[in-house]
């Protein structure tokens, strides 16, 4: 068990440290703007509006204006509508899309600290088995629990609703750096059992 347990404990510090940096680097450099969103002013514009509320109101209204203009319309009519009023379609187009994002990176945010509690409940279920003579189950769930918590600590590759998306991120920074702790205490707890070293 010792020679699988040092594997693992190697893995484990490898996995977390490059991925400590992934995650530093992603909020420093990750979540620049692109140049590109110069050039698509609603985009823009939605993305820098910071109240939820606001994006829905705007959203609700475009449409609404849009729904007003097609209807009792045909398809080839509504093909028209669209091309005469590009700029409120762009506009719906940007909201639904900037509405989305902040809507799944809220939920993602809910989800990492809700998963990354239950990878450290198991983290120490399994610590306190592993300590009461029970090797290998407590083992497995110390390693169910730190790959919980790797997987969601994981930095997101996708930005997009800019304040939602950094703390996110720093979220997931600073879980890993506590994951990379956790590593060592639990570490520690497990070599300084008796008899530990035995198969």
């Amino acid at each position: 068990m010792r020679t699988l347990q040092i594997t693992l404990f190697i893995l484990a510090n490898v996995i977390f440290i490059i991925q400590g940096g992934r995650d530093v680097h992603q909020l420093i450099w990750g979540s620049e703007p692109s140049i590109l969103d110069q050039f698509d002013a609603e985009k823009a514009r939605a993305r820098s509006e910071k109240k939820m509320e606001v994006l829905v109101n705007e959203y609700r209204t475009v449409s609404e204006e849009i729904r007003a203009l097609e209807k009792g319309t045909g398809w080839k009519e509504a093909q028209d509508i669209r091309q005469e009023h590009q700029d409120a379609y762009q506009k719906k187009e940007a909201l639904r899309s900037e509405i989305s994002e902040r809507e799944t990176k809220k939920r993602e945010f809910r989800d990492v600290w809700l998963f990354t509690t239950f990878g450290a409940a198991l983290i120490i279920l399994g610590t306190v088995l592993y300590r009461s003579r029970a090797h290998w189950s407590g083992l497995s769930i110390v390693i169910a629990g730190f790959t919980i918590f790797e997987y969601w600590a994981s930095p997101s590759f996708f930005s997009g609703a800019d304040a939602e998306f950094h703390a996110l991120l720093v979220s997931k920074t600073v879980l890993t750096f506590i994951a990379l702790a956790a590593l060592y205490v639990v570490w520690r707890l497990i070599r300084i059992c008796p008899d530990a070293i035995k198969d």
